[in-house]
């Protein structure tokens, strides 16, 4: 009977949690709207609920922007995940892809609208989780080194 190795289970959760990103994105951007809506919804109603103060800066539109951005911020991290440190680029183009496939596909989905800025917001989102997994990534390590 073999046993899997702690690195393998690690790649395991990671490539799980990468598909649960992608499939969220993908409902999110290319679901039905009766499906999509409620979770639209709330997302800015919880704009609505953060002091003013610190969001006054906002508008609708601006909302709508931080939507698409944090929406992507946990697929470029799990794809960050994946990939060598060395490689996190490769994470914010699959982002870019994503956006840009899903962009693509809105145009002829009923009731979608797509928008070539959203591709903008969603690669930043995309940077943003791959910029957390290096910052994560390049504080163990000099811990690590700390340590030794």
């Amino acid at each position: 009977m073999s046993q899997s190795s702690p690195v393998n289970g690690h790649r395991s959760g990671r490539l799980l949690a990468a598909v649960v990103a992608v499939a969220a994105v993908a409902t999110l951007t290319l679901g039905p709207r009766a499906l999509v809506a409620p979770a639209r919804d709330a997302f800015m109603r919880s704009m609505d609920v953060v002091p003013a103060p610190l969001l006054a800066w906002i508008s609708t539109a601006d909302a709508e922007r931080l939507l698409n951005t944090v929406m992507f911020v946990p697929l470029g991290a799990t794809i960050a995940l994946l990939l060598h440190r060395r490689l996190w680029p490769l994470a914010i183009l699959a982002g870019f892809a994503m956006s840009a496939a899903v962009e693509y596909a809105q145009a002829t989905i009923p009731g979608r609208v797509p928008d070539s800025a959203d591709v903008f917001w969603n690669t930043a989102g995309a940077a943003i989780g791959v910029v957390i997994v290096t910052s994560i990534r390049l504080v163990n390590r000099r811990l690590r080194r700390v340590r030794r």
